[in-house]
C-alpha cells in the first residue's frame, strides 16, 4: 500500500506541538495524559498484548445483543481508526469502487486509496444544511460500488441524518 500524507496531518499535534493548538477538530481535545496526573499508581501492572479479536467476555456480551450472532462473529477494536482499516481492506479491492459522502475520516480515504480502489465523492454543503442529495449518491454509484461510507455525526459539522 501506498499512503499519501495528508495536509491535515500537519496540524497533527506530534507534528504542530500540543503547545501551538488551540483548537483541533480531527484530534483530541486534551493534551496526552499520565496516570499519575489523575492520581493513579499501578506499581505492579503486567501490560500485555490483548486478544487480537478483542475482550472474550466483552465479544460475548456484544453478541448477547441478538440471537443470530455469536462471540465469534463480532470483533473489538482499540479504536475507530483501526476498525475502519479493517472494514477498507477486508471489503475493497483495486477493482471495486467506493463511494465516500464528505466530510469523512482520512481513513476512509486514505485506505481505499492505498489499495488502488476508485473513489466518489458526494460532498455535503452547509448551505443544504449538509444533507445527503439523494439523488447525488446514486449518480455517483457504479456497477461495481461496493461501499458507501456516510460518517455520522459529521465531524466537523455535528449534524446528524434521520
Amino acid at each position: 500500500m501506498n499512503y499519501a500524507r495528508m495536509v491535515i496531518e500537519r496540524e497533527a499535534p506530534e507534528e504542530y506541538g500540543y503547545d501551538r493548538i488551540r483548537y483541533n477538530l480531527s484530534e483530541s481535545s486534551i493534551a496526552d495524559q499520565k496516570l499519575s496526573d489523575i492520581g493513579l499508581t499501578l506499581p505492579d501492572l503486567t501490560l500485555f498484548y490483548g486478544e487480537h479479536r478483542g475482550d472474550k467476555e466483552l465479544r460475548a456480551l456484544v453478541a448477547a445483543q441478538d440471537e443470530s450472532l455469536s462471540p465469534d462473529d463480532v470483533l473489538v477494536t482499540a479504536g475507530a481508526a483501526g476498525a475502519l482499516f479493517i472494514i477498507a481492506t477486508s471489503l475493497l479491492s483495486a477493482s471495486d469502487h467506493l463511494v465516500v459522502i464528505r466530510p469523512n475520516y482520512a481513513t476512509n480515504i486514505e485506505t481505499p486509496r492505498a489499495i488502488g480502489c476508485p473513489i466518489s465523492y458526494v460532498d455535503l454543503d452547509f448551505d443544504d444544511g449538509f444533507a445527503v442529495d439523494v439523488d447525488r449518491l446514486a449518480a455517483a454509484m457504479r456497477p461495481n460500488t461496493r461501499l458507501i461510507s456516510v460518517t455520522c455525526p459529521h465531524n466537523p459539522t455535528g449534524t446528524m441524518m434521520s
